[in-house]
């Protein structure tokens, strides 16, 4: 594998594949940017460019940044286009069999020293590399949105990665000012599988109606010091996002009855109450807050139910040698923009609490929803 990945590929330019494209070429990076639909990439070029002239303007951006990004992004007429290309991240639509096609066609058009990445956020990596001749130079490269923005990428390898790969592509994480965070595939990575109580939990408090959703949110961020609560988060991300991504965890562990998904999901879903993009969801847009809510004080029960079920899903992370405890609290603190991540919550709420909650959760939820980690209490002293 090559030691130098001056040239980058970029496959897919929409939200995701423009945000990379524009980060690899802040980063000095000669990028290749190619889209199946004819035009989309020029289009996607003109809209990083227009961004960037509009931060200028608001003083956020220097000339130099919107000179580099015009002369770094090629755009390539077809994927022989790649063919110079040290690194090609796709960035397509996410289906198994559209990325693993796309890698065997790239498989022809590139040498056996480029790395083929993945972007994918719920998909698995081994199974995209599958039917590859050259599974070793393929792994999982999963950045958030926006990428220019948020600080974690996902370093994720298959069984047949080659150790050299995934040592290139941390490094060159790293280069581009984020945190690379290695792991093995698995449902989910790191992020959001863990992810999954945060809202999981918070859905099952409603659903019992210990409080309404903006008692919740409220609880939360007063009590764990999270940005966004989790009601407030999924009209954002989508609800019907959110219900597919925790579909796709939960299929992919065997319908754990710890990733079910909420009917309450299922029936805003089928109402069409979306979140932000259809003007309601768990509240409606926009959205009138009186400064109330800032008032609710921290419920420590709630905070403790969540925050609890967080900690033992990263403990189970832990468990199958994912990553390691630092690396796992370091991947959900920056991926998700929380102020602490699992490990810190287990030390501030102790695990004999969370214990504690979590069996007396199971009292009436005999489902086996919350399974205590064996492993809770070793990633807690990590």
């Amino acid at each position: 594998m090559s030691e130098t990945m001056n040239v980058i590929g970029v496959v897919g330019a929409g939200v995701m594949g423009r945000g990379i494209a524009q980060l690899m070429a802040r980063g000095g990076k000669r990028t290749i940017l190619y889209d199946a639909v004819p035009g989309m990439a020029a289009t996607a070029k003109a809209t990083i460019l227009a961004g960037i002239e509009e931060r200028i303007a608001r003083g956020r951006a220097g000339e130099d940044e919107l000179a580099v990004a015009a002369r770094n992004i090629v755009i390539a007429d077809d994927l022989a286009g790649l063919a110079p290309c040290k690194l090609v991240i796709e960035a397509i639509i996410e289906t198994i069999e559209a990325k693993a096609g796309l890698f065997r066609a790239l498989e022809a058009v590139c040498d056996d020293s480029c790395i083929l990445a993945t972007n994918t956020s719920s998909l698995s990596v081994t199974a995209i590399a599958e039917g590859l001749q050259n599974p070793r130079r393929c792994a999982g490269l999963h950045f958030f949105n926006p990428a220019t923005v948020m600080k974690l990428v996902e370093v994720v390898a298959v069984p047949a990665t080659d150790p050299a790969v995934m040592k290139q592509l941390a490094a060159l994480v790293e280069r581009l000012g984020k945190t690379a965070v290695e792991l093995r595939d698995s449902p989910g990575f790191l992020v959001n599988r863990c992810a999954r109580p945060f809202y999981g939990e918070a859905l099952k408090l409603l659903e019992q109606e210990v409080a309404d959703a903006a008692t919740i949110d409220a609880c939360l961020k007063s009590s764990g010091g999270f940005p966004l609560g989790p009601f407030e988060l999924i009209d954002l991300v989508g609800v019907d996002i959110n219900l597919h991504a925790t579909r796709a965890v939960w299929n992919a562990f065997g319908q754990a009855p710890r990733f079910t998904p909420s009917s309450i999901l299922e029936n805003m879903v089928r109402k069409g109450k979306l979140g932000r993009k259809t003007g309601s969801g768990f509240f409606t847009y926009p959205r009138e807050t009186t400064g109330a809510l800032a008032e609710i004080p921290g419920d420590p029960d709630i905070f403790v139910r969540v925050a609890s079920m967080l900690a033992n899903e990263a403990a189970f992370a832990f468990q199958e040698e994912l990553a390691s405890a630092e690396a796992i609290n370091t991947a959900v603190k920056l991926g998700l923009n929380f102020r602490h991540g699992p490990r810190d919550l287990a030390q501030m709420i102790g695990v004999p609490k969370i214990i504690k909650t979590l069996q007396r959760c199971a009292q009436t939820d005999t489902s086996g929803r919350y399974e205590i980690c064996a492993s809770l209490a070793q990633f807690a002293d990590q």
